[in-house]
C-alpha cells in the first residue's frame, strides 16, 4: 500500500468530463471512488485496460508518485514501446477529427487530451485495424516487460482495478509533462 498522496492538480492543463465508454488505454483520467475504506478516492489514473465483461478499468494510479517518479515511470513506457513492437508515444490527441469515427469510444471528447499510444482493439494503425489478439498481445509484453519491472520496486506499488458502478465524476486530461 501507498503511503503518500501526491497533488499533480499543477501538472494538469485542462480537464473534461467524459462518460465512462469514452474511457480506453493510454488515457489519464480522474474521477471519485465511492467505496468504503479506499486510501486514494480521487484517483489519477493511467488506463492500461478495461475490461468490459466484468467492468473493471486497470490502471496506475500516479497520486502514488511524485514528481520526478512519474517523469520516469512514462519515459520507461515510451523507451519500452520497442520490447511492445512499435512506437508508444505520448501524444496530444482530439477526437473532432474523422479518424476512427465508427470506434464506440469516439467523439465522446470535446477538447485535446494527453494519450500514451497503447494498442487498442479496431484501432486503425497504418490504416490497418489492430486485432484483438494483437491489441492483447502487445499490452501484455508492454506489461510484463516495462510496467511490471519499475512496480517490482517497494516504492511503486501503483497498480489498482476500479469497478465501473463505483466511479463518478470522471475526467479526462490533458498533462503537461
Amino acid at each position: 500500500m501507498a503511503k503518500t498522496i501526491y497533488n499533480h492538480k499543477s501538472r494538469i492543463k485542462s480537464s473534461q468530463p467524459a462518460k465512462i465508454k469514452a474511457i480506453y488505454p493510454g488515457m489519464f483520467i480522474g474521477f471519485k471512488y465511492r467505496k468504503g475504506k479506499v486510501f486514494d478516492d480521487s484517483p489519477i489514473l493511467l488506463v492500461l485496460y478495461r475490461d468490459y465483461v466484468k467492468e473493471i478499468v486497470h490502471g496506475l494510479n500516479l497520486n502514488y508518485l511524485s514528481i520526478y517518479q512519474m517523469k520516469m515511470l512514462i519515459s520507461r513506457i515510451i523507451k519500452g514501446a520497442a520490447a511492445a513492437g512499435g512506437e508508444n508515444i505520448l501524444k496530444l490527441e482530439d477526437q473532432t477529427r474523422d479518424y476512427d469515427d465508427e470506434l464506440p469510444y469516439r467523439n465522446l471528447l470535446k477538447k485535446p487530451y494527453t494519450r500514451l499510444s497503447i494498442p487498442v482493439f479496431k484501432e486503425k494503425r497504418d490504416g490497418n485495424p489492430v486485432s484483438k489478439s494483437e491489441a492483447a498481445y502487445k499490452a501484455k509484453i508492454l506489461y510484463e516487460k516495462v510496467i511490471k519491472r519499475v512496480m517490482n520496486q517497494k516504492t511503486f506499488d501503483i497498480y489498482r482495478t476500479y469497478h465501473v458502478n463505483l466511479m463518478s465524476n470522471t475526467k479526462v486530461f490533458e498533462f503537461d509533462f
